[in-house]
């Protein structure tokens, strides 16, 4: 009887571990979260979006064409049509060809060395291009204390002086406005250029710091955003990493708010550059009716040479609006934020 007794419980026992195993595995296993093609996605959006930041202010900061009509108000200069400097030196010869007390020689040559250093002569570097504020302003002034040391010279000679310049200044009145007005808009595109691009800091900041905690917030506040991918979120490093990588902590490897932070930066990078269109398109129509002005407005003017500048200031602003398109890559970086949308709410 106790045998039969031992071997009704041998049996139980087998049975028990045999189906044990089948049962344990045959439970729902609690499914680990692939956090892999969520954190891929960011970094390769970040890496993205940076290009395409870099690539704007770059181009606000050294753009051949920014730079052409800007230099188009040297004084010397006469890719307009004509030579502003040349101008006023030929309305001044009837003017010192009356002088008796003074040398007419070294007077010529006092408002020939002005005009062709002006940053050298009194107005500041930054003003260098702006004759319509400091220069008028100082030649009037010294033709107007040579008419009162020289007697011969009449009030008659002085306003003859200043009809002839003051319709090349007004030329240049509305150069400069066009190019004040086109400067300050660049220079606000560039400090919004800068905040999208601490704004892509902060969230990569936060991206390194879930995804490593013992990397601290402090620890990376001094580093740009270049040396922060490429130290603690290149792509192809975290692809090598996540291929080994064993242990994975509890709890998301990404920030909670990853797209909406994806999003807001993406959409700030598009604005900045659809205003970066709007202003070269509005400085270049300015400029092409100020060129077109040009030609019915100033007598003897140099129309080959007007043209000439007209066709390089086409050139330039064709090739700033394709870098725009090339450098910019509006398009991956917009897809790259669709990518990390997709896949972490997938992921939910």
């Amino acid at each position: 009887m106790r045998i039969a007794d031992c071997r009704i419980i041998v049996k139980s026992l087998f049975i028990t571990f045999v189906t044990m195993p089948f049962v344990t595995l045959a439970q729902p296993l609690a499914a680990k979260k692939d956090y892999k093609p969520g954190i891929l996605s960011i970094a390769y959006f970040v890496e993205s979006a940076n290009s395409s930041v870099n690539s704007l202010t770059s181009l606000l900061r050294k753009d051949n064409y920014r730079n052409k009509i800007t230099t188009l108000n040297n004084p010397v200069n006469n890719e307009l049509g004509f030579s502003l400097k040349n101008e006023i030196l030929t309305a001044l010869k009837p003017i010192l060809d009356k002088v008796k007390k003074t040398d007419g020689g070294k007077f010529k040559d006092i408002i020939e060395n002005f005009l062709s250093k002006p940053e050298e002569n009194g107005i500041k570097s930054v003003k260098k291009y702006l004759p319509s504020i400091g220069i008028f302003t100082t030649v009037l002034s010294l033709v107007g204390n040579l008419v009162i040391v020289e007697k011969s010279i009449t009030k008659e000679d002085l306003n003859k002086f200043m009809d002839k310049v003051q319709q090349y200044f007004y030329q240049y009145e509305k150069l400069n406005a066009i190019n004040e007005q086109f400067s300050e808009q660049v220079e606000k595109l560039l400090e919004k250029s800068a905040e999208i691009k601490e704004d892509l800091r902060d969230f990569l900041v936060e991206s390194i710091t879930t995804l490593n905690p013992s990397v601290t917030k402090p620890s990376l506040k001094d580093m740009q955003v270049e040396v922060l991918l490429q130290k603690y979120y290149d792509p192809q490093k975290l692809q090598a990493w996540l291929d080994t990588a064993r242990n994975q902590k509890e709890g998301s490897l990404y920030p909670p708010d990853a797209p909406t932070s994806v999003k807001l930066v993406t959409a700030g990078i598009k604005r900045i550059q659809k205003e970066f269109e709007t202003i070269y398109n509005e400085n270049y129509r300015e400029m092409k009716e100020l060129i077109a002005s040009l030609k019915s407005s100033i007598p003897n003017l140099d129309e080959n040479q007007l043209n000439k500048t007209s066709a390089e200031i086409d050139k330039l602003y064709n090739d700033s609006r394709q870098a725009d398109v090339i450098n910019l890559n509006i398009t991956q970086v917009n897809e790259r934020m669709s990518i990390v949308c997709s896949t972490i709410n997938a992921g939910k």
